[in-house]
């Protein structure tokens, strides 16, 4: 348990006193107050839980507020579950058994409490403490005399305990009570010390890319002490939060209205290795960055150490297509050249991973966004006309199923079929989401500075809604059956295209 506390005694007291009365084992229960330079410093009191103990936050004078003092209070303690309680909360004695149970069961597991907020008429620590080992602590206050916290159960309530929820669920993650293990909270990164507001939201956001399920749980009831900042002071923290969270945070997609900017953390991280010509990378590359979706980055892969600056014959270099690549791209902030392709996009929500040959059009990285939040799917895969097999497709892969799906990889195991049985997967059509394959168009299209973006017969890519495309919805065991007459199906769509084509109108010229 860590409590993170400034100038807040008369409170903190209640709230030790409530946890003094747990049904939890004292013996492992471990409680730790976090000062963050409370003036006088804090004290324990003397009604509090057994074992429970005050950790002062250091150097004040650049590391401050909540969310730092959660996070020293984290490191310097030992149980291998974290519950966060704020120095203003008086809870039930089930309150700490009720969520932590679900830890014991999974890692993944991010519990809620529920509180009501009082506005006045605090308590003395003795009333919680008989109170509590009496069993009436429910009953300090009428229900209707007291606010519950609207806009998190709002959103609880209409997604059947979140159950029937989305990729935002962690807008319910509050810090006022909440519980996880300690291997999830390392694993997304631990909270951000150097956000003042709004901390709980963005490390909710990090902790669904890492696969955390959210439970709320109703048995660990509690009263919350006073209103909350949001409560009296919402247009004012709205205002001071929403630039820090666009920074951070690609969802909710309202936090980041203006187009064309770039952000610490893009919503897609596009893979491409850099294999093939020069202008076929670039033209790769390229489309990417001239789609809608400006919200996005590109990793292009080779061993870049490999290219020195050694005396060579200039025009006969071998390694003259990975030179142009790099002075190409070295100056541009929305690509980075890397050696070895990332297994994860983690912190940002989806990774894409495109085949160097294949080039994009203009909305198709947005739709296929689309498709991958309107079924939640963990996978969407694009099949290109005339492709063979499931292993040429375009992959759009969501961060959150897949760090749940190597959390319980067997070595060996294909991630794209615990993918595909964690969140679904979906396929859908490279003509009908303008992808072409750039191997056919003529060398002299690539080598222009800005080819065109139309299919290699001179017919530009439907501009269909997600509606008018067909997607296969692929999860499970049946992921190569449906995958398998998918591609069957596409191919000779493909074939009987091309010889409809041949036979009633000749070959139209390469495109320039």
């Amino acid at each position: 348990m860590v409590i993170p506390a400034y100038n807040c005694q008369e409170t903190l007291n209640l709230t030790l006193a409530s946890l003094s009365h747990q049904t939890y084992p004292d013996h492992l229960l471990e409680v730790i107050v976090a000062d963050d330079g409370s003036e006088p410093p804090i004290e324990l009191p003397k009604i509090r839980p057994t074992n429970c103990r005050i950790v002062r936050v250091p150097d004040h004078s650049t590391s401050w507020g909540r969310s730092n003092a959660l996070h020293v209070g984290a490191m310097n303690s030992d149980g291998e579950i974290l519950h966060w309680l704020d120095a203003d909360m008086v809870v039930f004695p089930e309150h700490v058994e009720a969520q932590v149970r679900w830890q014991h069961v999974s890692e993944e597991a991010v519990t809620l409490g529920y509180k009501r907020f009082v506005a006045d008429n605090f308590p003395t620590p003795e009333e919680v403490s008989e109170r509590c080992a009496a069993g009436t602590i429910d009953k300090l206050y009428r229900v209707q005399d007291t606010e519950p916290h609207d806009y998190v159960e709002k959103l609880i309530n209409e997604t059947d305990q979140l159950r029937g929820g989305d990729h935002l669920n962690f807008r319910a993650h509050v810090g006022a009570t909440a519980a996880l293990t300690r291997s999830l909270y390392l694993a997304a990164g631990g909270l951000n010390p150097e956000l003042r507001l709004g901390e709980d939201t963005e490390f909710g956001y990090r902790l669904t890319q890492q696969g955390a399920v959210y439970i709320p749980e109703p048995q660990a009831g509690s009263w919350h002490m006073g209103a909350t900042h949001m409560m009296t002071k919402g247009d004012a923290l709205r205002r001071y939060n929403h630039p820090y969270l666009a920074e951070l945070m690609p969802y909710p997609r309202y936090l980041r209205p203006a187009a064309n900017r770039s952000w610490a953390v893009p919503l897609i991280t596009a893979v491409v290795p850099a294999e093939g010509s020069f202008e076929l990378v670039r033209t790769c590359v390229d489309r990417l960055l001239a789609g809608d979706q400006t919200d996005l980055r590109v990793k292009l892969v080779a061993d870049w150490d490999a290219v020195e600056d050694n005396r060579r014959s200039i025009l006969a270099d071998p390694l003259l297509d990975r030179r142009l690549l790099q002075v190409t791209y070295r100056s541009d902030p929305r690509v980075e050249l890397v050696r070895h392709a990332p297994t994860t996009a983690f912190p940002s929500p989806f990774l894409l991973n495109v085949p160097p040959h294949l080039g994009v059009d203009v909305n198709t990285v947005r739709r296929l966004v689309q498709v991958a939040d309107e079924w939640q799917a963990g996978l969407v895969r694009l099949l290109p006309t005339g492709a063979k097999s499931p292993a040429e497709a375009l992959a759009l892969w969501r961060t959150s199923a897949l760090s749940r799906a190597e959390r319980v990889a067997q070595p060996g195991e294909p991630l794209d079929k615990l993918v595909a049985e964690v969140a679904g997967e979906r396929w859908v059509s490279g003509e009908e989401y303008g992808v072409v394959d750039l191997g056919l168009l003529s060398p002299a299209s690539l080598a222009s500075p800005r080819p065109r973006l139309v299919h290699p017969a001179g017919k530009r890519a439907r501009r269909s809604s997600i509606g008018d495309a067909e997607t296969i919805p692929v999860g499970g065991v049946r992921s190569l059956a449906n995958a398998t007459r998918f591609v069957a199906r596409q191919a000779a769509i493909g074939v009987a295209r091309k010889v409809k084509r041949r036979v009633s109108r000749p070959t139209p010229p390469p495109s320039n």
